[in-house]
């Protein structure tokens, strides 16, 4: 079994930086997004789409969409989102920030301090959640099943900071919804990480507070909260969980306990660890992006398929010449992300984005980080 997991699981590793001469003199790269298909075996890769110039995106369950943002340049520029339509070439520009559903191309999408359901083939729009001025939402997850939303709406006119965020589960057949928790949490100026994840099975959902990670179990109502430093990532067929601890990754295997050691290092650091990982919908195989030290000649950024049971490497060039930095958007980095699996999970999808480097920004639009913060 073991045998069979470490060669079906896939890491990129992110080689090389974008060009600098460019970051350096504030020019904004606008060149074209590539979309690639890549096989779940990393043996075959193929150019699917060409889009305008974007900075991140979602494939759609089909792969017939790609939602996907473009950030502003200038202090007052907000990041507008859009969906792309992969056979027409159509670009359409949406109400707000968006998710796909996880079994079909709907999107679910953050409108105005409310939440709406989106088809993007008509344009039909369904609202879930109303938009209140004084009570806005401000991150949303629905649960895999899709049967349940949960959510954080903020009381703007509560003097208590310590609960003026409440934690709302709302059932979506129905329509009802009611508070589970009051919180103190802040939705930081820049697209940090997510506010919540959903257990496959649908029946927990883990959530980010202020200083900790809580969760919520479905069927009890019960509330639990964790020292973690990331939430949990399991495997869809519910078999195995991603853990990363003190100098090592693993996977536990939950049926036995063992563990499939997937790294170890002798100190764990930034550029070394898997920070993003992407199960396939069916089985336990996944994807992730992995940050490691720039090439030496920085000649060409490359995006490496990894297959851990023996280190066999399948090698994809992209991008162009860069510096060898790291930032937590990737600033320094050619921007190329994971989007999501194939529904049949036989491949997946990566995009070659446009570059993000904090040279381009208005020096107003950055944290003391370098961090972009967005509207």
């Amino acid at each position: 079994m073991k045998r069979l997991l470490l060669s079906s699981i896939l890491a990129f590793v992110f080689l090389g930086i974008a060009d600098s001469s460019a970051a350096q003199s504030g020019q904004v790269s606008e060149q074209p997004s590539v979309i690639y298909q890549i096989s779940a075996d990393g043996t075959a890769k193929k150019a699917v789409a060409q889009m305008p110039y974007m900075h991140r995106g979602a494939i759609s369950p089909s792969g017939r969409y790609v939602y996907t943002e473009r950030i502003g340049y200038g202090k007052n520029d907000p990041t507008v989102p859009y969906v792309y339509n992969l056979q027409t070439k159509k670009l359409t520009q949406l109400s707000g920030f968006a998710k796909w559903s996880s079994s079909q191309d709907i999107l679910y999408v953050l409108e105005k301090g409310g939440v709406v359901r989106i088809n993007p083939a008509d344009g039909k729009k369904t609202v879930l959640v109303e938009a209140v001025p004084q009570y806005p939402v401000l991150e949303f997850a629905v649960s895999p099943d899709e049967q349940y939303m949960a959510f954080f709406r903020r009381d703007e006119k509560s003097a208590d900071k310590s609960q003026a965020t409440h934690l709302y589960l709302q059932h979506l057949p129905s329509g009802k919804m009611k508070i589970n928790d009051r919180i103190a949490w802040e939705k930081p100026a820049y697209r940090g990480p997510d506010a919540f994840y959903w257990l496959p099975t649908s029946k927990k959902v883990f959530y980010r507070t202020q200083d900790a990670y809580k969760e919520l179990d479905l069927p009890t109502g019960l509330k639990y909260t964790h020292k973690l430093n990331a939430f949990p990532s399991y495997s869809t067929d519910m078999k195995y969980k991603y853990v990363r601890a003190g100098n090592e990754e693993y996977l536990l295997d939950l049926q036995t306990g063992k563990k499939v050691t997937l790294q170890k290092q002798a100190q764990v650091i930034m550029e070394n660890y898997l920070d993003r990982i992407v199960w396939s919908p069916t089985g336990h195989q996944f994807v992730s992006e992995q940050v490691l030290a720039a090439s030496g000649n920085a000649h060409d950024v490359y995006m490496m398929i990894r297959l851990n049971k023996d280190e066999r490497r399948h090698i994809f060039p992209f991008g162009d010449v860069g510096e060898s930095k790291y930032s937590p958007y990737m600033s320094f980095r050619e921007n190329l992300r994971l989007i999501g699996w194939s529904k049949d999970g036989k491949s997946f999808y990566a995009a070659d984005w446009s570059s993000i480097h904090y040279s381009v920004f208005s020096p107003e639009k950055l944290d003391e980080y370098l961090r972009v913060m967005e509207k």
